[in-house]
């Protein structure tokens, strides 16, 4: 019997749900057969409402009208949907937006998702935490990503769109440490986006928000399916001549703090300034999306890679139908085909310069 004959085996036993949600996911990337239990990992962007309007971010401009947002899932088909993601062995949930904390049920989606033993980020603005930071100590929430634009109240309200955005949001990170007191939960995490415009301040962005914070992350700016700028905002993506800068400043950075020592963010200079050949000479490919990941948009709509809703909606289907489903399968492997050239840049994509040689050496896949 074959070691993926084996783990097959194991996977129907009486194992905990969030290896048997790996070990599936990893024997449907490296067999190429449908996925028989739950999704590793999903990702709900539970409304394209936002009560800030970010130059950076198309979905405000593009996807809040009246007619947009009334689109999106009702209150009770929220708290179904909730109950649809206890009932699978997914690990992790990340409840994203817009901002999520303008839902009327959100207490009660943070909270039941919680008592399924699920590991729970909230993505937020920051904005509303004042006034929902007890509960979020209280439910043990386990991570808390708020996003910030600058460590200059001006140039971060300007960024938002909105004035007094800064002091709002530090208000609210603030609570959140408050109630926190000793306890490790929620974890706090700042993450800012880096542009052409910010990227030479990275080292004052740790400097200023670390007494606020337990971490401080990056991503860079991106134009491909997973992340859209405001048209009109290219002045914002990099320049082949910043390259060298860009490096001197993430030398610095890892120099200084050990987080940034990561492949992560040891790869991104390569990422943003030479994809192509990061991306072909590694033979890369779409794995942890297209294997462990599904995404659920306002609407509903489900898909394996972030934006592209081509799998389903769970106002028809559940999520286990959709993730065990033939055409979900066939899409996953479209995916991961050496034809699909969209690149993209986050710890979760990362995942796949590390199952690359154990996916190269599938008996299964054809064309490694």
């Amino acid at each position: 019997m074959s070691i993926i004959s084996i783990a097959e085996q194991l996977t129907i036993k009486n194992i905990p749900g969030i290896l048997r949600s790996a070990l599936g996911n990893f024997i449907s990337l490296m067999t190429q057969r449908p996925n028989k239990g739950s999704p590793f990992y999903i990702l709900w962007i539970t409304t394209y409402g936002c009560n800030r309007k970010c130059l950076h971010c198309d979905w405000v401009w593009s996807r809040t009208s009246e007619a947009d947002l009334a689109r999106e899932l009702n209150d009770t088909e929220q708290l179904q949907l909730v109950e649809q993601m206890c009932a699978t062995d997914a690990w992790g949930v990340t409840i994203s937006g817009g901002e999520p904390l303008m839902l009327p049920k959100i207490r009660e989606i943070l909270r039941r998702l919680k008592q399924a033993g699920k590991r729970v980020n909230l993505c937020s603005n920051g904005v509303l935490l004042p006034r929902f930071a007890e509960e979020l100590v209280a439910i043990k929430l386990d991570s808390l990503t708020v996003s910030m634009d600058s460590f200059r109240p001006e140039e971060h309200d300007h960024i938002r769109g909105v004035p007094g955005s800064f002091q709002k949001s530090m208000a609210g990170i603030a609570a959140v440490k408050k109630w926190r007191g000793n306890s490790k939960f929620p974890k706090l995490v700042i993450k800012a986006v880096i542009s052409s415009k910010n990227f030479r301040e990275m080292a004052q962005w740790v400097e200023y928000f670390h007494p606020y914070a337990d971490t401080v992350e990056f991503q860079p700016i991106q134009n491909n399916l997973v992340h859209q700028i405001k048209a009109g905002e290219d002045s914002l993506m990099f320049r082949p001549e910043e390259e060298g800068e860009f490096r001197r400043v993430m030398d610095d950075l890892a120099a200084r703090w050990s987080t940034f020592k990561s492949p992560y963010y040891q790869r991104m200079a390569d990422f943003i300034f030479h994809p192509g050949e990061l991306f072909d000479s590694g033979g890369f490919r779409c794995l942890f999306l297209s294997s462990f990941f599904l995404e659920i948009s306002p609407y509903g709509a489900v898909g394996s890679c972030p934006g592209h809703y081509v799998l389903g909606n769970v106002r028809e289907r559940t999520i286990l139908d959709i993730w065990r489903d033939l055409k979900t399968c066939e899409y996953q492997k479209k995916l991961r085909s050496k034809n699909n050239k969209c690149l993209c840049w986050t710890y979760n994509t990362f995942s796949n310069l590390y199952l690359l040689p154990l996916y190269k050496h599938s008996p299964w896949i054809k064309d490694p």
